[in-house]
Parts: structure tokens; C-alpha cells; sequence
């Protein structure tokens, strides 16, 4: 740099310029200064170059075998901002205006299953993965080198540009700046909660949720299905479930009443039947993202409960009562009698049956065994299984679940509290109560979802509480969650190949709709992405924020809710 710099000031200004801005531009537009590659998560390695490639109504997506899913995909998501859709074929002898998707399993060893390699230049653009997963995460980064434009949601008009939505769009250009790119992502678990059992998800808003997800290249969405205000999941075994325990959500309990308590006797509520969640499952495998059903027991069991009184600890006295007055009568937690652990696993078999993902949440966390110390039954059951106390009985609750999962294939998953009385052996720790428990597990051998309550929590308030819709409490804003390392520095090497990634929460007892949702969720959420994808050397707050800033106007043409950027102010770094 030929400037010599006269103030400590202007040393300053050039030192903010380099580390902030420097990282995410990779070439400036003369006449606004506005960077030209901002990508979220950020990739491994990103070069530009010079020119830009174009698209046009008649540019081509090749993509043979194993590609050609994916490569609709991009045709789909293209073409609701362009106005037009593009060809797609299997081969074509084009060597510019030209898109190329392909499966090369030679690239396994460097990037994995998820990585991928995106080449564009001036004449074409490559996309190259080992497997489908790598390609379509290869085309989320190609959608944010485009302009925001090209996430409008609308209905694509005709191949030539006909119709007003072609009209619209033929004032952008699009184009996209030539790069280098391979990326991978750093953990295999990249994942966000929601949660129905509390306020009832429609369908259409979970898929709408997913498709936000995956721009941002999570993989993992656990969905909440069952608590004491409500059960979301048919099960045709046990019918009462929902004909019963869906009438109800946390709307009810935020007006001080019980299930009766609503206006004209309409109670809030409603479930998923198994056809609907045939077609969820589908809708998030088609967006590479695994949905991880979360069925808690032995506590946070009220619904169930209220629906089949022989589950509780003293059934004769919900036996007595109508179904509407047995809410808030019961202990929510399960007695953990032999005919109890047979329903719940006639539950995790239809379960199992409507979710092919290998993993299931079992919940597992703050059971009140209290009430098991003071029930006789439940004491004399702790004796006749030979077991120390009532945390022992916890232990063996959860392995008994665990051992029915492993021998159907799949892994059992829990909130830390499944620690307490040991382990079941392959269950898997999700770490809520801070990161403790998933160092204590990832010692043992056991693999760990970092999901801790500091940095994870998007139900928590985002600036003060005067300022936000109502929440559950806490204090979690933007930095923050970007601050989130899911690897202690307690483990060693080793042992830190058993954190599998981190999970950000979205509780639903104050979360009513899908525009709320998003508010909870986002900008937060792009943190958490970066966070779980992105190599964790030289991550910089500020140069996020640049990107950020970039990013929330593709938000903004999806028509994501997202909390304004302007109420994160950056941190005090004096």
C-alpha cells in the first residue's frame, strides 16, 4: 500500500478495512463498495476471479444419473425468481451457457458425502459432488451468488418469459461472479428444533420452515411431538392419542384454564396424521434434511396420560374424572410398569415405520421421580428389579428403550438427563444443561448433539425484554450464538470425534405461528449454520456481520420474517 498513514486513526481504519471487510470481498463494485461474494455458512475455500457467467432462458442444466434429482431441484428454485424455467437433459454437446451437475465418487475422500466443488466461469458452471447430498448443498451457494432476486417466491412462468412474473424478472441480471469454491461442512449433525407439542405446526409451515433450513444447509430437524399440553402424532394402535390428547395446546395454559376453557368449547389443538407425515418425511428428504422425531417419556408425558389413564402412577383417580379435567390432574410422568414400557414401544413402532431416519428421541429429560419415591408401587418395582433408587429406575426406563431401538436399527437419542443411573449403550447425548454432560458423555465413549441452553435456546430473547414479543425468558442475542464452539476444550482428540455436531431450539410455548417462528429463529439461526459448517479458524463476528447484511436481503425476496438486523448491534470490543 503506497499510503503513508499520518494518524494512529488512520492505522486504524486500514486495520478494520483488512479484518472485517476484506474477508468476505472478493472484488468491489467501483461506484458502491457493496461486496460481491457474500455466502452463508461461509465455504472452505473461496477464490474469485475475473467476469461473471450468465444465465438465459436458454442456458442448459446437464446432469446424468444419480444428478438429475438434484439438478430439478435447481430448475425449481431458479426459476420461481427468474420468471422461466431451464432446460434440463442428460447430456449435451454445449461447452458454454451451460450448467453441469455430476456424482463423482472420487471426490469422497476429500469432501465427504456433503461436500462438493463449484466451478463458474465466464462459459459454464460445474458442480461436482461424491454424492446427491454434496450436489444439492453445491446449489444452495450457487442460488446466493445470484441476486437476491432469484429467491422470490412466485409461479414460474412459461420457458420463453411470458407472463408478468418473466416481465418482472427480465430487469435483473442475472448473472454470477466467476469462483472457485470447495467446501465441506465441519459437523455431521447440523440441526434445529420446533415444537408443535406446544403450538400446533401446520404441514405447510413446517415445509416452509425446511426450505429456509436448507438454504442454509442444516441436516437435521427435530420435531417435538409430544408433551403434557399435547400429543401431535397419530398412532392407529392407540387411537385416544389424538382423539384425546391432541385437543389441547399452550394457548390454553397462557389464558389460565384447562382444556375446557375456550370460548364456544372449541379447544385449541391438532396433530399430524400418518399420511401427513409420509409426505413431511418426503418433503425434507427431497431438501437433504433427516427429521428426527422427538416422543418423550418417562416424563413430559401429559397428554398421554390424560388419553390413557392406566399410564399414570394412580390411575383410579383419572379414571374418575372426564377426559377435559384430567389435564392438569395428573403427575406427568409415566409409571414405569411392565404394560407401560409395551405401549410406549408399540408408539416407537409406528413411529419407526413413518420415519426411516436412523435416529429417534426418546426425551428423557426432567422426570419428577419424586413421585416414583413416593409411590409404593413404584418402590417396591425399584426392589423387585434389583435397582438402587429412582434414578436407577430412570437408567433402566431408557434402556429399555434403547435396547428395543438398537435391535430395529436405529439409535436412541436423549436429553443429558438420561446420564443420571448410567447410560443406556448406544444411546446418544444431547447436551441441554450446558456442555457437562456431553463432555462427561463424550468420555465415556458416547456420541453428543451440543444443544446448551447459552448459546442455542432461540426461544430466549434476542434484545431486552421490553423491546420483543413475549418468550420463555433468558438472554441469547446474535453474537452469542455465533460465539458457540461445540467442541470443549475438556476433550482431547480423540474424544472429540464423539461431538457429532449442535442443534438450535425453537420451543413452542410462546411461539404461536410460522412468522413468529422465523422471528425467533433468524438472523440467529444463519449464525448457528456458520458455526456448525464453516471451519471454526478465523471465524470473525464482524466479517459475519458483512455477509449478514448481504444475506438478509435473499431473506427478505423469500419473505422470511426475520428479526432486523439493526437491533444486533455489534460488541463492545473496547
Amino acid at each position: 500500500m503506497n499510503v503513508r498513514l499520518q494518524t494512529y486513526a488512520e492505522i486504524v481504519v486500514v486495520a478494520i478495512f483488512l479484518t472485517v471487510i476484506a474477508p468476505c470481498v472478493a472484488k468491489l463494485e467501483a461506484a458502491d463498495l457493496k461486496p460481491t461474494v457474500c455466502i452463508i455458512p461461509q465455504p472452505v475455500e473461496l477464490e474469485v476471479g475475473d467476469g461473471r457467467f450468465g444465465f438465459a432462458a436458454d442456458t442448459q442444466v446437464v446432469a446424468p444419473g444419480a444428478a438429475r434429482a438434484v439438478a430439478a431441484k435447481l430448475v425449481d428454485f431458479l426459476a420461481s425468481g427468474m420468471g422461466y424455467r431451464l432446460s434440463l437433459v442428460e447430456d449435451s454437446p454445449r461447452q458454454e451457457n451451460i450448467v453441469r451437475l455430476k456424482v463423482d465418487a472420487a471426490l469422497s475422500d476429500q469432501l465427504g458425502g456433503e461436500g462438493y466443488r463449484l466451478e463458474v466461469t465466464e462459459r459454464a458452471i460445474d458442480i461436482r459432488a461424491a454424492e446427491p447430498a454434496g450436489l444439492f448443498y453445491g446449489i444452495q451457494t450457487l442460488r446466493q451468488l445470484l441476486p437476491p432476486a432469484v429467491f422470490r417466491v412466485q409461479k414460474a412462468a412459461p420457458p420463453r418469459g411470458l407472463g408478468p412474473a418473466a416481465l418482472e424478472a427480465e430487469a435483473v441480471e442475472w448473472t454470477v461472479p466467476c469462483v472457485h469454491i470447495t467446501d465441506y461442512p465441519r459437523f455431521k449433525w447440523r440441526g434445529l428444533l420446533i415444537d408443535p407439542a406446544r403450538h400446533f405446526i401446520p404441514r405447510e409451515d413446517v415445509e416452509r420452515f425446511i426450505d429456509t433450513m436448507a438454504l442454509h444447509k442444516f441436516n437435521r430437524l427435530q420435531i417435538h411431538l409430544t408433551d403434557d399440553q399435547g400429543w401431535r402424532i397419530e398412532i392407529k394402535k392407540h387411537p385416544q392419542l389424538t382423539e384425546i390428547g391432541a385437543k389441547m395446546d399452550f394457548t390454553t395454559i397462557l389464558r389460565g384454564g384447562g382444556a375446557d376453557n375456550e370460548a364456544g368449547g372449541q379447544r385449541p389443538g391438532g396433530y399430524y396424521t400418518q399420511d401427513e407425515i409420509r409426505k413431511l418425511v418426503r418433503y425434507a428428504a427431497e431438501h437433504y434434511v433427516t427429521i428426527v422425531p422427538e416422543i418423550e417419556m418417562p416424563a413430559h408425558t401429559g397428554a398421554a396420560i390424560v388419553s390413557y389413564p392406566h399410564l399414570a402412577l394412580y390411575p383410579q383417580k383419572l379414571n374418575d374424572l372426564p377426559p377435559d379435567k384430567r389435564w392438569t390432574a395428573n403427575e406427568g410422568v409415566l409409571a414405569p410398569r411392565p404394560q407401560t414400557v409395551a405401549f410406549m414401544q408399540d408408539v416407537l413402532t409406528e413411529v419407526m415405520e413413518l420415519f426411516p431416519g436412523g435416529y429417534i428421541h426418546i426425551g428423557g429429560d426432567e422426570a419428577n421421580i419424586d413421585h416414583w419415591r413416593k409411590s409404593q408401587e413404584m418402590q417396591a418395582l425399584i426392589s423387585r428389579l434389583g435397582l438402587k433408587d429412582e434414578a436407577g429406575l430412570h437408567s433402566w426406563f431408557i434402556k429399555q428403550m434403547d435396547t428395543f431401538l438398537t435391535n430395529h436399527g436405529r439409535r436412541l437419542v436423549g436429553w443429558d438427563e438420561i446420564l443420571q443411573g448410567g447410560l443406556a449403550p448406544g444411546a446418544i447425548v444431547m447436551s441441554w444443561r450446558g456442555q457437562e454432560g456431553g463432555i462427561t458423555a463424550a468420555k465415556a465413549g458416547h456420541d453428543v448433539i451440543m444443544a446448551p441452553t447459552s448459546h442455542t435456546y432461540f426461544d430466549y430473547y434476542q434484545g431486552p425484554a421490553e423491546t420483543e414479543p413475549k418468550a420463555i425468558g433468558g438472554h441469547l442475542p446474535l453474537d452469542k450464538t455465533y460465539q458457540f464452539e461445540p467442541i470443549p476444550p475438556a476433550l482431547d482428540s480423540e474424544q472429540a470425534k464423539h461431538i457429532l455436531g449442535g442443534q438450535g431450539q425453537l420451543w413452542g410455548e410462546y411461539i404461536r405461528d410460522h412468522k413468529h417462528r422465523q422471528y425467533m429463529a433468524y438472523p440467529r439461526a444463519a449464525a448457528l449454520s456458520e458455526v456448525l459448517w464453516s471451519s471454526g479458524k478465523n471465524r470473525s463476528y464482524e466479517a459475519f456481520l458483512v455477509r449478514l447484511s448481504e444475506h438478509l436481503k435473499r431473506l427478505d425476496a423469500a419473505d422470511v420474517n426475520y428479526r432486523p438486523l439493526d437491533k444486533h448491534p455489534a460488541p463492545d470490543t473496547r
